[in-house]
């Protein structure tokens, strides 16, 4: 690479009396072997509003976006993350994990747009494990919420897995195909929608909790939508498992 400056042992910055100069036509690591980090930040403690790496008004002309990393492992070590980031609080600070915020701005047009894409794919001639413990497998998202033992948790406080929320500030969508979560059976069937293992917790309390009785969609009261069913016959089911046992939660039509 014309005029860009080889770095044979990595790039230091923190620590360190050296400054390197990067030329305009980039840093070049080349085939090096390092022995430790190729790019270490050390001690440092960044200003107020900066960035350890910050890039502007940067235009991407490849799918792979801004960052592509690639690569492969086999069996040392056992488990790797792609990307491993920690970050602490011990004050007021709250830590908001990635933000990922792309903007379909006015007068932009496109049937697809993500914050995030995850893809768990396992090749042809591949073997998938058996499962030895709760969060064994293969999962395009894994998420958890922890709270340790002696961690305080306010009465009025919040915690979960994960928070959906939907916001549409101009007409209603509620005839279009929206929806909190939207789920595809590409291929090959499934057995369950939603499974869960209680792990000796002592299970949950509710099954689904709604906050409101507005009618939608759920109610209080039947006279309105739907016949007395003690005489009528369900028109459905939605097949459940409970342990190893099968059972139907009936449906019904609406009341004539």
């Amino acid at each position: 690479m014309a005029n860009s400056k080889n770095f044979p042992d990595g790039l230091n910055i923190g620590e360190s009396d050296r400054a390197y100069s990067l030329t305009p036509d980039g840093l070049n690591f080349g085939t090096m072997k390092p022995g430790t980090h190729p790019m270490l930040f050390t001690g440092i403690t960044l200003p107020g509003n900066t960035n350890l790496i910050r890039g502007i008004g940067i235009a991407p002309t490849r799918s792979s976006g801004w960052i592509s990393l690639t690569g492969t492992v086999t069996t040392t070590p056992a488990q790797v993350y792609t990307d491993y980031r920690e970050l602490h609080t011990n004050g007021a600070a709250e830590v908001l994990g990635i933000g990922s915020f792309p903007f379909m701005d006015s007068g932009a047009s496109g049937k697809s747009m993500y914050a995030g894409q995850f893809i768990s794919q396992v090749e042809s001639g591949a073997t998938v494990g058996a499962a030895v413990a709760v969060g064994d497998g293969v999962f395009g998202l894994w998420a958890k919420c922890l709270l340790m033992d002696t961690s305080t948790f306010n009465a009025s406080a919040v915690a979960a897995a994960a928070f959906l929320s939907f916001v549409s500030n101009g007409s209603s969508v509620a005839s279009a195909d929206t929806s909190m979560v939207n789920m595809e059976i590409a291929s090959g069937g499934i057995r369950s929608i939603f499974k869960v293992q209680d792990s000796a917790s002592g299970g949950a309390t509710f099954f689904a909790d709604f906050t409101d009785d507005l009618g939608k969609p759920c109610s209080l009261t039947n006279g309105s939508d739907l016949n007395d069913i003690s005489a009528t016959a369900n028109a459905g089911w939605i097949k459940v498992r409970i342990g190893s046992t099968t059972r139907y939660i009936a449906l019904y039509a609406a009341k004539a």
